[in-house]
């Protein structure tokens, strides 16, 4: 239950999250220079050095059987291993610099941690760390990604334990969730807020917890999508604070969750039913606007990952009766009533695929995947919804240079035989007019 008066205003800061995921290159080279500079000075810069971890927590379970220890672990769904089926292609044509897609992994338990005392620091956009009252860093509710490929780190290799400077923590009188994920979701990607940090209330609910919560802290208040996500499901709009402001955060009452896909890419079946279950009943009575059953998901109003040919693959697409959405005129609403009822869906991998959370199971999905990323997201969620996958992969001259940040930002060139004939596979009993 909310209670007001918990939380002052939270001081500024020099460090600033760049959010916009339709950003000029400018902005984003500004941004990269910017977190550069304040790595450094971090790192060189001493201030209130007392704050940084003095070690790792083996793991949340051994910290909370520890004697004395203000921590509580409930585990909501045991460990198991997962297995993905992964075409050719995925495995023998994607780049050197990225691991290769796992067909198996071993999935660690999902589980909520309450920590009295508890802190959150995300100075680095790179990583979270989660410290304990004992000022340990939490291994298995922290995150840090390496900023050269993208793969997880180990705890020890966290930034936070090469941090100098640290800003007094901000005292929250009160119970906050942490909503944090870690990497794409700190520059304001939609498709890391809907698959790994949305579904941890989940596991928050699951656990029982959910009426004891104050505040839900998310990375910016400024990331529209996330609060209209957080509304939709009922919270106030006085409980969603952001660490925008202020990186270094301590709650009388933490609670923090276990990651969404664990360690690895692999998503859980419970994802796709949790976002069914809580977003689908928005599609109901009379739709303020109509959509199309079969459905193209353009990236015109996005700034790079753009079809090159796309009035040529549009023209192909309305043979077969598909129209064209741009998913940044939609609001939440709308993306679950195009997506939920779809019959097909194609489009260029990117953020706003994620709302194939919304679909029916056997909707088929037709990917075009730029040849310098592919990645096997949507593989990877489309099995575990259930829906049929057709990965098109442009030609090798489409790619650009080799390394993953400017391949990340690759157009493409859609092979339009291949269009048609994945056309015919993935929908057969669709004739062309």
């Amino acid at each position: 239950m909310f209670r007001p008066g918990l939380l002052q205003p939270l001081p500024s800061s020099s460090y600033l999250f760049f959010h916009s995921t339709t950003s000029t290159t400018m902005h984003d080279l500004l941004a990269r220079i910017q977190r550069r500079a304040g790595r450094m000075l971090r790192e060189i810069i001493p201030y209130h050095p007392h704050l940084r971890p003095v070690g790792v927590a083996p793991s949340s379970a051994a910290l909370a059987n520890q004697a004395g220890s203000s921590t509580a672990y409930s585990e909501v769904y045991p460990a198991y291993t997962s297995h993905l089926q992964v075409p050719e292609v995925f495995l023998t044509s994607g780049p050197s610099y990225y691991e290769p897609v796992a067909t198996e992994e071993l999935m660690p338990p999902a589980f909520v941690l309450t920590l009295e005392n508890g802190r959150v620091n995300v100075d680095d956009i790179n990583s979270v760390a989660i410290i304990a009252a004992n000022n340990q860093l939490v291994g298995d509710v922290s995150l840090q990604f390496s900023p050269v490929n993208f793969a997880l780190a180990t705890p020890a290799e966290n930034p936070i334990f090469h941090q100098s400077y640290f800003t007094s923590p901000r005292q929250v009188e009160g119970t906050v969730c942490s909503l944090l994920s870690g990497g794409g979701a700190a520059i304001g990607n939609y498709y890391h807020w809907m698959l790994d940090s949305l579904p941890r209330l989940h596991l928050v609910q699951e656990a029982g917890l959910w009426d004891a919560i104050d505040y839900f802290l998310i990375y910016d208040r400024g990331h529209s999508f996330a609060l209209e996500t957080l509304r939709e499901l009922g919270v106030r709009d006085e409980q969603i604070i952001d660490v925008k402001s202020n990186s270094h955060l301590q709650a009388r009452t933490l609670i923090v969750t276990s990651s969404v896909r664990g360690g690895g890419r692999h998503a859980p079946r419970w994802v796709g039913e949790f976002m069914q279950r809580s977003f689908r009943p928005l599609d109901t009575g009379t739709p303020a606007r109509r959509f199309a059953p079969l459905v193209y998901v353009t990236r015109r109003d996005a700034s790079f990952r753009q079809v090159r040919n796309e009035a040529e693959v549009e023209a192909v697409l309305r043979e077969y009766g598909f129209e064209s959405y741009a998913l940044s005129e939609l609001n939440l609403r709308e993306k679950v009533a195009l997506f939920s009822g779809a019959r097909a869906v194609v489009g260029p991998v990117g953020a706003g695929l994620v709302n194939i959370l919304f679909c029916q199971p056997g909707t088929p999905l037709i990917e075009f995947l730029p040849r310098n990323l592919i990645v096997a997201d949507y593989l990877d969620l489309t099995s575990r919804l259930d829906m049929p996958h057709y990965p098109l992969i442009s030609h090798r001259d489409d790619a650009s240079s080799q390394n993953a940040s400017a391949d990340r930002r690759d157009d493409l060139t859609v092979d339009i035989k291949a269009l048609r004939r994945t056309l015919q596979q993935a929908m057969p009993e669709v004739v062309t007019i």
